[in-house]
């Protein structure tokens, strides 16, 4: 399949990367594609075919919110904007991050064909809240940016009525329900935290290796912004760390299952979208009810999944869990990422069923752990073809949906 001069198809791909995760734009990326792995970059082979895909940098480990904002910026090559209301509210600049080219330009005009060019979101782990929350403000908007902002202010994203603009929105083993592994691994969560807030973000985010990877804080005057100089003074702002530290506006909170609840009371289904979930499973029972992880899964992983695998009460919610919370991929819970509680769903079999828009379309469940399923792993080092292979499956299922 080769691509014409200059021709533009009514269909694109975005695939967005989980907590701390990479973009394209980011130097590690050209040594390992975060989508592809070691089975290589499902974007090149996309932009082989034809069709025009990106994997776009942001937040590694802001909020759900900041992290839509900052992908709608990089597709349409604007400036962020993460609202007043919400801007507000946490206590961070409006404006973050000025993007002077759009990834994908074409994005909702005429294409060659005579149809609107739609794009397929893709998001793995805490992409999966991304992508669901750039879904519900591009079909919705937001009550809350609308309500105190001039009209010739309005960020198009908070204006909503462009639901259409997507084709299919996807999470791929994305907790929609929150994960455990955040209060599970117990005091391990603050050292995580502290090299996360103030290792990558503060320090390496204010000096030449934020091109190699950025944590991209630049609301929060965290981190310099990419593109432009290094703020060398920035570090050592522990008083901004600590205010972000405790804002809520973060992807630990919003990957608890406290965070997660109130995100699900926010974001709705997208009617004019197909919505796929594809739930990862790397743990056994075993004979005391509890869960271990398969020998063949990375190694921290093992760690974090045995954990949770013995986690039967979560203290963000003050309540107890069934044993079906117990079943993960060492850091997503297979239940979780099946789909979101209060929506509605169906099992979908892409050999056999038809899917539906504005519901779930759960896929079967994948047997691989967390990062095996997008070719990050020994099975994929191994066997590149396998990751190579599941994502053109995956990506040809998109592509002939209706």
């Amino acid at each position: 399949m080769s691509k014409k001069k200059n021709q533009v198809r009514s269909e694109a791909f975005v695939f967005c990367h989980g907590m701390l995760g990479f973009g394209e734009d980011e130097l590690v990326h050209k040594f390992m594609p975060y989508y592809g792995g070691f089975g290589g970059s499902v974007v090149k082979r996309l932009h082989k075919e034809g069709y025009e895909a990106t994997s776009p940098s942001f937040s590694s480990i802001g909020g759900a919110w900041d992290r839509a904002c900052e992908i709608y910026a990089s597709l349409t090559g604007t400036q962020v904007d993460y609202g007043i209301a919400h801007s507000k509210k946490y206590g961070h600049e409006r404006f973050g991050k000025v993007y002077t080219e759009a990834k994908l330009p074409h994005w909702g005009q005429i294409a060659d064909d005579g149809q609107i060019q739609k794009i397929h979101l893709v998001g793995h782990s805490f992409g999966g809240a991304t992508v669901r929350m750039l879904s519900h403000l591009m079909t919705y908007g937001s009550e809350e940016e609308r309500a105190v902002t001039p009209a010739d202010e309005l960020s198009p994203l908070f204006a909503g009525g462009h639901g259409d603009w997507l084709k299919s929105v996807t999470a791929i083993a994305g907790p929609f329900n929150g994960t455990t592994v955040i209060d599970a691994i117990g005091i391990l969560v603050p050292t995580l935290k502290l090299i996360s807030f103030v290792g990558l973000a503060n320090v390496m985010g204010n000096t030449p290796f934020r091109k190699i990877y950025d944590m991209q804080l630049v609301q929060w005057k965290i981190t310099s912004d990419r593109d432009g100089k290094a703020h060398p003074f920035y570090i050592g702002r522990l008083g901004r760390v600590r205010k972000f530290w405790k804002s809520h506006d973060d992807c630990f909170w919003d990957l608890c299952l406290a965070g997660a609840k109130e995100l699900n009371e926010f974001l709705e289904s997208n009617p004019n979208a197909y919505q796929f979930s594809i739930s990862t499973d790397a743990s056994k029972r075993k004979k005391n009810g509890n869960y271990r992880m398969k020998y063949t899964s990375f190694p921290p992983f093992i760690i974090t999944g045995n954990m949770m695998g013995r986690y039967d009460y979560d203290r963000t919610l003050g309540q107890p869990l069934s044993e079906e919370w117990k079943a993960s991929d060492g850091c997503s819970n297979t239940l979780s990422a099946l789909h979101p509680n209060d929506e509605e769903w169906a099992d979908f079999d892409p050999k056999k069923d038809t899917p539906k828009k504005g519901i779930w379309n759960v896929m079967p469940v994948y047997q691989g752990d967390h990062m095996d399923v997008i070719g990050i792993s020994e099975r994929a080092f191994v066997n590149p073809g396998h990751t190579r292979r599941y994502f053109k499956k995956f990506t040809d299922m998109l592509l002939q949906l209706p």
